[in-house]
């Protein structure tokens, strides 16, 4: 059993990063409430809590979010456990960048920011965005293609089905009524199917290590 001493050496560099983070993302939301005179408690406080209303609003998009976050830390984790070994370089760069696309869609579903930050703050329509994703998608099928093939892709190609259907619903006038709880129930066996496929992706990366 390690003494407290040095669980302390080992541990007090991780928590002195983490710690930092988060207390330069805390004076960010204060400088953010003195310059734009925004309530401090907008930016701690629980939407819920805020607007006084029930604990079940959002209560699907609250878990899909979950699901996102579930498959990032996923991707860096394996990433973190395979980055010094140089028979996984191949793997690392595959499940790093997919950590990455994973968080990208996670930040953007949980801040709208193709459908509100970006056009509203930025001037950048949302079909520049989706644009934007598109490509980064693209890059990572080409670079990755036959990482990717190697795997259970099929699972892969359904999430994407599922996020595109949903998109679909979103984005093109159709001869139904836009009904939300259709696009963002499809959408959330996309978020479901994409998870499955990074869980059991990054198991056997492991699993070979």
């Amino acid at each position: 059993m390690r003494s407290i001493g040095q669980q302390f050496k080992t541990v007090t560099p991780i928590l002195l990063i983490v710690w930092l983070i988060t207390l330069l993302s805390l004076l960010l939301g204060i400088y953010a409430s003195t310059v734009k005179d925004i309530p401090l408690e907008s930016f701690t406080k629980d939407p819920t809590a805020l607007m006084n209303a029930p604990f079940y609003l959002g209560f699907f998009s609250n878990i899909g979010i979950m699901i996102w976050s579930g498959a990032a830390m996923i991707n860096l984790f394996v990433a973190y456990q395979i980055k010094d070994n140089p028979k996984e370089r191949e793997n690392f760069l595959f499940i790093l960048f997919s950590a990455f696309i994973t968080l990208m869609m996670t930040l953007d579903d949980l801040f709208q920011l193709h459908e509100f930050v970006f056009p509203n703050y930025f001037s950048i329509s949302d079909n520049a965005v989706y644009l934007t994703y598109m490509n980064i998608f693209l890059l990572y099928f080409i670079y990755f293609r036959k990482r990717l093939l190697a795997s259970e892709f099929t699972i892969l190609g359904l999430a994407f089905f599922f996020l595109g259907l949903s998109t679909i619903i979103d984005v093109l006038p159709l001869p139904i009524p836009k009904d939300t709880f259709l696009e963002d129930a499809i959408k959330l066996f996309g978020i479901v199917t994409w998870f499955i496929y990074y869980f059991r992706t990054g198991n056997e990366v492991l699993s070979e290590k």
